[in-house]
């Protein structure tokens, strides 16, 4: 047996509590490597005397538990196994009892013992893993809205410009080609009310807007006012509009707080600027040493610094932006600041969520004020960080909601892009682990809440990353809606919309809808499904095709009353896929078709097909 690939830890993703009695226990095995995983354990608690002279306690072996684990998920690496409990005074010690051939080992908290050499061993407590008690207070809460959310990320300045007298002076024309670095075309918050009848009817119900605050650029990742609404989209009474407009339709209002950083011309590191040490904010950011500018700055104008000067800043930035100073985010000013922006948005405004930029930049204490703070306005509020990597030290229930799920992202790329336009590529066995690897990363109460992405304004668009090919953005999407999680569309990629050169942010194609109403109604017949049908946004999966020859995968979803089946081949050729067994002459909706079909012992499958089926018990 491979013990160097066991692996379980106490209070993380291996063990959780899923509610007020139900705690969850995972264990890692090597793959293929172990038959059989049994848990084993029972309450701290429970000893008896078993001597009189001098008294002798030990503990209550007659009031053990055991519990077969179940084989959840098999990655390329590893097997993982899965048990839910109900310990019950909430508190429970346990152990793995793991066999293979004729080994048996016990594993711990204090490593492995051989059950042949020791069989004894199976009742120490002391070398068992420890859950000492349910606390309430420390359960993940999933808000459930989030759950039944499907986003619509719009990037203000390009998506509708609804009152051009307040555009940036020099603007371009809409959608013409840009002529200098960094242009305008006067997208708007005005622009966003008249077109909430278009998303709408698109079947979002949630909407993410990038920065909308004051800021010196396009994409306002720059903040000078964390409290006031940028001229250029707009005022603060015309976005109180939009959210009423937006809430009266049914879709919530997620805005985006930079808390990692503020602009170049920010007023406070503006008079850091130009008082150095002498300035009472010089504390709230991140000053390595003076002079804090090393290098040649003109009164109101952007700074254009060398790559030589760009590397040898004196204070802290965002990556190597010297534009975006880093805040000190322990600072009392700072927090005071930042915060009071927050809290005035979400009780002046009533919006729904926050997403937090670079959030895994920013220190956990930070975070951990900030939910007691936001969260006491509004309990329902969604919490969401942008973290591109695993990230479950934010999601235990004190920091994060959900975290945009990059990780379900990579694999739907790696699968589905045309050669180079990914950073890796996954044949269908590839993406089948890389997804076990997902659904076994977090909790099962944290999987329903992550932001689901297929693209965004820091990413190519899903059709180029395809190739522009309308079949395997459907299948992209087909992969999405049927994952655990609340999924998002970017402005413009339900219409086909391509990132050309890289160029992820051109101006929404108001005029030529209709090249791109296909997949539109595509994607507006899927949104309605995963409305109506529950079982779509279920966590668990069970695998029955994972075909790497024929480049075929199938799926199933199950819930309490209906059981999902998604069918998708990524072959340009066409194909024959034998069905499993369990399959042939089932009678399934057809939920695309709509109708009843009976399945065949097999399919043909043109290139990048798909089908997917709804049974009801």
């Amino acid at each position: 047996m491979n013990l160097a690939a066991i692996y379980h830890q106490a209070k993380s993703q291996y063990a959780y509590m899923y509610d007020r009695e139900t705690l969850h226990l995972r264990l890692r095995t090597a793959r293929t490597d172990v038959s059989s995983v049994t848990l084993i354990g029972g309450d701290p608690f429970s000893w008896i005397q078993v001597g009189e002279n001098p008294p002798r306690w030990e503990w209550d072996k007659d009031s053990i538990a055991k519990k077969r684990m179940q084989l959840e998920y098999r990655t390329d690496l590893y097997d993982y196994w899965f048990v839910d409990v109900k310990p019950a005074h909430k508190r429970i010690r346990y152990g793995f009892v793991l066999e293979s051939g004729n080994e048996k080992w016990l594993y711990g908290g204090c490593g492995f013992h051989d059950l042949k050499q020791n069989p004894q061993a199976e009742y120490e407590t002391n070398y068992y893993f420890n859950y000492p008690f349910l606390n309430e207070e420390d359960l993940f809460q999933a808000l459930d809205w989030v759950k039944k959310t499907i986003w619509y990320q719009i990037f203000p300045e390009r998506f509708a410009d609804g009152d051009p007298s307040n555009n940036p002076p020099g603007s371009l024309p809409w959608g013409s080609p840009a002529s200098n670095e960094h242009p305008f075309y006067g997208g708007d918050l005005q622009g966003v009310i008249d077109r909430l009848d278009y998303i709408h009817d698109l079947g979002v119900n949630g909407i993410y807007f990038t920065p909308i605050f004051s800021a010196a650029t396009n994409h306002k990742y720059d903040t000078i006012d964390y409290y006031r609404i940028d001229p250029a989209f707009g005022t603060n009474e015309l976005f109180g509009r939009l959210v009423e407009e937006a809430h009266r339709r049914g879709i919530r209002i997620m805005l985006d707080a930079v808390f990692n950083h503020c602009g170049w011309f920010h007023p406070w590191w503006q008079d850091v600027v130009q008082k150095g040490s002498a300035s009472q904010y010089y504390q709230c950011f991140h000053i390595k040493k003076d002079p804090v500018i090393n290098f040649q700055v003109e009164e109101g104008k952007i700074p254009r610094l060398t790559n030589e000067e760009r590397s040898h800043l004196n204070y802290a930035t965002f990556a190597f932006t010297p534009l975006m100073p880093k805040w000190n985010t322990a600072h009392p000013l700072v927090k005071e600041h930042l915060f009071g922006a927050a809290r005035y948005w979400t009780e002046t405004y009533r919006i729904d969520g926050w997403r937090l930029d670079v959030s895994n930049e920013v220190p956990h204490a930070f975070w951990r004020e900030f939910r007691q703070m936001i969260k006491a306005i509004n309990p329902k509020i969604y919490i969401l960080g942008e973290n591109w990597d695993f990230s479950y030290p934010w999601l235990r229930g004190d920091q994060f909601d959900g975290v945009m799920n990059y990780q379900l992202s990579e694999p739907v790329w790696g699968l589905l892009a045309e050669e180079g336009n990914a950073r890796r590529s996954l044949d269908i066995t590839g993406y089948h682990d890389a997804i076990n690897q997902l659904l076994t990363a977090y909790p099962k109460n944290v999987l329903p809440v992550l932001y689901n992405l297929l693209d965004s304004h820091d990413t190519a668009r899903i059709s180029s990353i395809c190739g522009q090919n309308p079949q395997k953005v459907k299948l992209a999407y087909l992969l999405q809606f049927t994952f655990s999680g609340a999924p998002s569309i970017y402005y413009g990629s339900e219409l086909g919309l391509t990132s050309p050169q890289g160029e992820n942010r051109l101006c929404m194609p108001w005029n030529d809808l209709e090249a791109g109403q296909e997949l539109r109604s595509f994607l507006k017949a899927l949104i309605l499904m995963r409305k109506s049908h529950p079982v779509f946004s279920s966590v668990d999966m069970r695998w029955l095709v994972v075909d790497a020859d024929r480049k075929a995968l199938l799926f199933e979803k199950r819930d309490e009353g209906s059981r999902l089946l998604l069918l998708i081949s990524v072959n340009p050729q066409a194909v024959t896929l034998p069905l499993p067994v369990e399959l042939q002459n089932c009678r399934l909706n057809d939920l695309f078709r709509g109708e009843e079909v009976t399945l065949p012992e097999e399919l043909d499958l043109p290139p990048f097909a798909f089908h997917l089926w709804l049974e009801r018990s």
